[in-house]
């Protein structure tokens, strides 16, 4: 990959947590979890090419620049979906209380 086409990868993935935030902030959470898949595939190919080191000025500061607007997406939908996975977590830990108590009934009879 050239530095053109990883800006471009970076761009392409810093729309998508855009789109991924307006989708937490909508509390659209199978769109969030589809949208998370599709960015983890945007960043797979970064992995391997974005290792050479930068040729231009210009090319870092707007790959930093990006990085950075894709961070500040992420930190908000961490503090948008962490109080959702805390409920889901009570909701898991009460549906095993609940199994428990059954399973503890059952072998009462």
């Amino acid at each position: 990959m050239d530095e053109n086409q990883i800006l471009a990868a970076y761009k392409r993935i810093a729309r998508v947590t855009r789109q991924m935030l307006a989708a937490a902030q909508a509390g659209q959470w199978d769109r969030l979890t589809t949208l998370e898949h599709e960015c983890s595939g945007l960043f797979a190919p970064l992995v391997e090419h974005d290792r050479q080191p930068p040729a231009g000025a210009e090319y870092v500061r707007r790959k930093a620049e990006l990085i950075r607007d894709i961070l500040a997406d992420d930190a908000q939908i961490r503090l948008l979906v962490e109080p959702r996975l805390n409920d889901l977590s009570a909701l898991l830990g009460s549906t095993r209380q609940e199994q428990r108590l059954v399973r503890a009934y059952e072998s009462d009879s």
